[in-house]
């Protein structure tokens, strides 16, 4: 079933050949496509992932996403986070143009919910050792923070942000200590489209739809 997964997913040009571990490919091509389609991000090919699979195979292509907003905070990019589902979607006005496979804060760190906006963008962000660890400065493969950095205005220190990782095996798990985590390459992307200022929605699926944010996988 996987090889057929796998060959599933190239033909929907959801998997590259970012890193060396085929296994790692694999798994990021899984949570890409969760995060498409609104289903859980795990990276576990489950019955939901497989039912929705066999639907995309045979329409031969990936579906449009199947969110409606009624109230945008934005008329151009802002930014939504699930954390029910661990996914983040980029939109512009009402419209969803990018989904991203992500990481939340674990149970005794959990990521704040409410509106705030992104207050600072850095390019390679050192790293403090967030006071258990030796600092890491910016640009190193160690820096768990990866090489981009959106903070945002949550609280009074610079505590919380989106950022890259040096663990990819983290993206679809609730392993940070409150911060959203992207893969490195997704967060370069999601850098190069958002400016400070943006508005970044965080909540569950349950409290987006109150807001009038609604991601449905079907």
């Amino acid at each position: 079933a996987r090889q057929t997964y796998k060959n599933n997913l190239k033909t929907l040009n959801y998997y590259r050949s970012e890193y060396k571990d085929e296994n790692l490919n694999y798994r990021m091509a899984v949570l890409r496509f969760q995060s498409d389609n609104n289903l859980l991000v795990d990276g576990v090919a489950g019955k939901e992932f497989q039912t929705v699979m066999k639907e995309r195979v045979q329409h031969g292509k990936r579906s449009a996403y199947r969110d409606y907003v009624d109230t945008p905070p934005s008329a151009q990019h802002w930014i939504a986070v699930n954390k029910s589902k661990r996914t983040l979607t980029l939109y512009w006005n009402k419209t969803a143009i990018k989904k991203y496979p992500i990481a939340l804060g674990k149970t005794n760190f959990i990521t704040p919910a409410g509106k705030f906006k992104i207050k600072l963008k850095v390019i390679n962000p050192a790293w403090s050792g967030a006071g258990f660890a030796k600092p890491v400065k910016g640009g190193d493969k160690k820096n768990p923070l990866g090489y981009r950095w959106l903070g945002l205005t949550i609280g009074k220190k610079d505590q919380y942000g989106i950022h890259g990782n040096n663990n990819p095996y983290s993206i679809g798990r609730n392993v940070s200590r409150g911060c959203i985590r992207m893969f490195n390459s997704d967060v370069e992307e999601l850098y190069s489209y958002v400016k400070t200022g943006t508005p970044v929605w965080i909540g569950s699926d349950k409290v987006l739809r109150k807001w009038g944010v609604h991601q449905n996988s079907k």
